[in-house]
């Protein structure tokens, strides 16, 4: 379990200074009646409210010619609150990719959502070992071209007051990667004669793996 609180303090540093300066305010003027107002708005800006927890499941699909590692591309998402009740999902085309950086496309935009929601704790669940190993286990990031992903992803989640990312089995990821591969067949499908002939052309296996010659 990781925390940001530094990061979350430094954004509510500005907020609390507001809040003690309207309480000051509603003070002073509490005899003409405002004042309670203005003091009730400052309160509640300074308490404590209940924390949303939520979990993630992010996933993603390229599918790609043997030799070329990049394809169509979909991403999808599924954000769930602590009672298991759907906050949101996305299932988004994002054209012609690789695989990792799809991955982490739907990391990104996952999180995103979490964020727009409200989510304070988060727990994080992904198939992809690059991802994975890069966020998790501390590998190396490799390639130039993804190192801009991992730091986007690493500034989003120390948004979060806390977080915890975990690896599992694409059969248990199953719906996040249903949606994006939903997205690329509404894309192809709505794409231009072209895109859907190299599409039909391209083998489309069950579970997608990191492909090789994609350097991590």
């Amino acid at each position: 379990m990781r925390t940001g609180f530094a990061r979350r303090a430094l954004i509510r540093a500005p907020l609390f200074l507001l809040a003690l300066l309207l309480i000051s305010l509603g003070a002073k003027l509490a005899p003409w009646g405002v004042g309670i107002v203005i003091f009730a708005i400052g309160l509640a800006l300074i308490l404590p409210r209940e924390s949303l927890k939520a979990t993630l499941h992010t996933g993603a699909v390229a599918h790609h010619k043997v030799g070329d590692p990049t394809g169509p591309a979909g991403v999808g998402a599924v954000l769930r609150s602590e009672s298991g009740e759907v906050i949101g999902e996305i299932s988004k085309s994002i054209g012609v990719s690789t695989n990792t950086v799809a991955d982490y496309s739907a990391l990104i935009e996952g999180l995103e959502m979490a964020l727009d929601n409200g989510v304070d704790e988060i727990e994080v669940y992904v198939d992809s070992a690059v991802v994975a190993g890069h966020l998790v286990d501390g590998h190396r990031v490799r390639a130039d071209h993804l190192r801009p992903l991992v730091e986007q992803v690493r500034q989003q989640l120390d948004s979060f007051v806390t977080w915890s990312m975990t690896r599992v089995p694409r059969k248990l990821n199953l719906e996040s990667n249903q949606l994006a591969n939903r997205a690329i067949v509404g894309a192809v499908s709505q794409g231009s004669s072209r895109w859907r002939l190299m599409f039909d052309q391209l083998p489309q296996p069950e579970s997608p793996t990191t492909l090789q010659g994609e350097t991590s």
